[in-house]
């Protein structure tokens, strides 16, 4: 199955014109140019270029675009029923808890309105339980946070989230401009468990700035609206994902603090061990992942 770069290719060779192109995909004309331009970033060559306001295939567009063109031909052929919307197809996902509490519901909503017949199993774990199912091929493919071995799993990006650091409106810290990372010392630290992805990034965070958790009083907590409580009921300042806080920040019922060194925005990585059906849907299907706006 095509990448959803080579698909969007193709039909930019058939239209050559991005709007139209869009219009087909049912795509922003800003979607479709960014796919094209990754494609070109990807390959190192010029794909499509202007001459008098028309858009024309370069000599490495051509030769691209038969190539693409005769391998989306031989795969609709070999898989088409596989991807026949009339057959169930099975997808058994995870996700670790960020990503399953605040970010993966829209794009998934938007994979089964364009195949209502998948049949979608959905597991939410810390980043070593999920890992572990992986490789044990008890499910098919995963959206992860925090470490993992690249050479083990084939990976593409999802996303980059932002850190943010929150604590209550009443919390002593909240009232200064900048919070130094020594000023941790002196205020209860409230974090993930062990295992967990995010855990294992705020001991990473802290380490670069000279401090451990050991050095700190620390409570490890696996569930987030828990950790979200007690912050904000005055018992601790908390490194969270900005998606896991945006609505609390917007109430006021958070804070955020801002440190003398900004916080990181870590990648999130859709992985996977080997192709099979249900990889090749989602990344054929891409577009619904990238970025997709959180609930």
């Amino acid at each position: 199955m095509l990448d959803y770069h080579y698909l969007t290719f193709l039909t930019v060779c058939e239209t050559l014109n991005y709007t139209e192109a869009a219009r087909r995909l049912n795509l922003t004309q800003p979607a479709v140019s960014k796919h094209i331009a990754q494609l070109q970033e990807e390959l190192g060559v010029t794909l499509l270029e202007y001459k008098q306001k028309r858009l024309y295939l370069t000599e490495a567009g051509q030769y691209l675009y038969k190539l693409v063109a005769h391998m989306k031909k031989e795969g609709d052929l070999g898989l088409s029923s596989i991807f026949d919307d009339d057959r169930p197809l099975p997808i058994s996902l995870a996700c670790t808890f960020t990503i399953g509490n605040f970010l993966i519901a829209q794009p998934l909503m938007g994979l089964l309105q364009r195949f209502p017949n998948t049949q979608l199993n959905l597991v939410v774990e810390n980043t070593r339980t999920l890992l572990r199912d992986l490789s044990l091929d008890q499910v098919d493919c995963a959206f992860v946070e925090g470490h993992f071995d690249h050479k083990q799993y084939q990976h593409r990006l999802y996303r980059r989230e932002p850190l943010v650091a929150v604590a209550a409106p009443t919390h002593p810290l909240v009232g200064q401009e900048k919070v130094s990372w020594e000023d941790l010392r002196d205020h209860q630290l409230i974090t993930r468990e062990i295992g967990s992805g995010l855990g294992r990034l705020v001991e990473d965070l802290l380490s670069a700035h000279n401090l451990s958790l050991s050095d700190l009083n620390t409570s490890h907590i696996g569930n987030y609206q828990v950790i979200k409580e007690f912050v904000m009921n005055g018992l601790g300042v908390a490194f969270l994902y900005r998606s896991a806080v945006v609505k609390e920040i917007a109430n006021g019922s958070l804070k955020e603090l801002h440190f003398d060194t900004p916080l990181p925005a870590p990648e999130m990585y859709f992985i996977y061990k080997r192709p099979n059906a249900a990889v090749e849907r989602i990344l054929a299907n891409y577009d619904l992942f990238e970025e997709a706006p959180f609930l």
